[in-house]
């Protein structure tokens, strides 16, 4: 039944939701005499200029073809298409992420590109990771356009005053953020980070529980994929799980970060004026902090470190983030020309193109950039997809919301529960909703994890 996706569908999505309620009629796609019209939906409002050149030289080339974009804003893609689904079909060809297409594929909207996957594989960098993010059930629905990731930017001015060593390990950043507040007499924040559940302060979080999944060995059993890890019979693993929320509140509490939930242009002024000397920050925003900033002012870029530990077992990295990747509507009535238009927005000449233009990072190996922070930005996130994830269940709105009050209780010593307490609380709120029927058909239930973890105390020592 084709209602996984859907079921994200609420009555004030529908409300806000109205801008493509004409043209989004059987995919989107129309037929005049020998031409062809595709619809090509993307977030990327900022660069809407270059994708109409990049559109209108597709279309030199292939007169017969006229391809209209229509850009949605960033925050609201999700709910534009579950309208569109809702008005008649997706369009022809749109953006979306490669770790957010499982109900999509799954649900029989999108149609897979096995064929350019298979012709493609090759030329992207990293064995892959990132066509790999798209593959659902054995066959491939994401091609990756562009790397999302967030990243640690400093300012080297600072730095260099203060004699501060760029940190490599996760200890070495905890060291950092100490003396940074105690080198400032308590008037320099180590971090700025914005937003709420959804905001890169809890994206802290979420990687130190990455790195309990990578050295635990969690992310080598088959229910991690699919996000329905049961982990009732681990107590090893809740008490890793509470471990990291405790760590998280130990820098909450130590003034690691600002706290106030704020927006990220709140949050890059306190940067750029000098209150903080670090920012996590999305990589495809850094053409905009660039251009705030004036000439004296240098930034530099690291990934979020691992744990010391990571590089000793000689593991990969985590890196938040997913990519921006281009999809075909299983709907669309010209597969083919819709097929070929992809395969010209990820060729090396469109790519170069838009990595020169928008200083954004390809995912292809032919791709050359011509700076060294563009260079830089492509190593850092060299690791993006190396633990992909896809989650094959709707978190009720009930269930989302109320996982994160019970660790932003647990912060601000609002909750009387434990850390162990929150973990399996936000766990029974996870179960409920997958194995809610309205919202989940298909009687799906946690799956147990078969593979033997690894709770050996030398692997989590930069947890205490």
């Amino acid at each position: 039944m084709k209602n996984s996706f859907l079921k994200k569908l609420t009555a004030a999505v529908l409300a806000a939701c109205s801008i493509f309620a004409v043209s989004a009629c059987g995919g989107g796609t129309g037929t005049r005499g020998n031409k062809v019209k595709l619809e090509f939906v993307h977030y990327w409002p900022e660069h809407a200029t270059l994708l109409k050149e990049i559109c209108r030289e597709y279309s030199a080339e292939n007169p017969d073809v006229t391809i209209t974009p229509t850009n949605v804003p960033y925050s609201n893609i999700e709910s534009q298409l579950m309208n569109m689904l809702r008005s008649g079909g997706l369009p022809d060809v749109f953006c979306y992420w490669s770790n957010a297409c499982y109900n999509l594929a799954k649900d029989g909207y999108l149609a897979n590109i096995d064929e350019f996957a298979e012709q493609e594989k090759a030329n992207y960098v990293n064995d892959a990771f990132s066509l790999e993010d798209g593959k659902i059930n054995g066959h491939y629905y994401a091609a990756p356009f562009r790397a999302s990731g967030y990243v640690i930017v400093y300012n080297k001015k600072m730095f260099q005053d203060y004699n501060w060593k760029v940190p490599e390990t996760l200890e070495e950043l905890e060291t950092l953020c100490y003396d940074v507040i105690e080198d400032s007499a308590g008037e320099l924040t180590p971090l700025a980070v914005y937003g709420t559940s959804s905001g890169t302060m809890m994206q802290i979080k979420s990687t130190f529980d990455a790195y309990v999944n990578i050295l635990s060995g969690l992310v080598k059993d088959p229910a991690y994929y699919c996000n329905r890890q049961d982990a009732s019979k681990e107590s090893g693993l809740q008490q890793l799980y509470a471990d990291s929320l405790v760590k998280f509140k130990k820098w909450y509490d130590a003034g690691f970060f600002t706290l106030d939930p704020q927006t990220r242009d709140n949050a890059q002024k306190e940067f750029t004026n000098g209150k903080t000397p670090m920012i996590l920050f999305n990589n495809n925003n850094l053409d905009v902090l660039q251009a705030t900033i004036g000439e004296d002012f240098r930034i530099g870029a690291i990934s979020f470190p691992a744990p010391e530990i990571v590089a000793e077992l000689n593991l990969n990295t985590f890196t938040n983030g997913t990519f921006d990747s281009i999809f075909i509507a299983k709907s669309s009535r010209h597969y083919d020309v819709a097929l070929d238009f992809m395969k010209y927005l990820m060729s090396d000449e469109v790519q170069q193109k838009w990595a020169q233009r928008t200083r954004s990072v390809s995912l292809k190996k032919n791709v050359v950039y011509d700076n060294d922070e563009q260079r830089n930005m492509a190593t850092l996130l060299s690791q993006l997809g190396a633990y992909p994830q896809k989650a094959d269940f709707t978190m009720s709105t009930d269930a989302s919301s109320g996982n994160y009050t019970l660790v932003n209780n647990y912060l601000t010593n609002a909750s009387n529960y434990t850390a162990l307490e929150v973990v399996q609380k936000g766990f029974e709120n996870t179960v409920k909703s997958v194995t809610d029927k309205i919202l989940n058909p298909g009687n799906l239930q946690m799956i147990e994890i078969t593979t033997t973890l690894d709770y050996s105390e030398n692997r989590y020592t930069w947890l205490k």
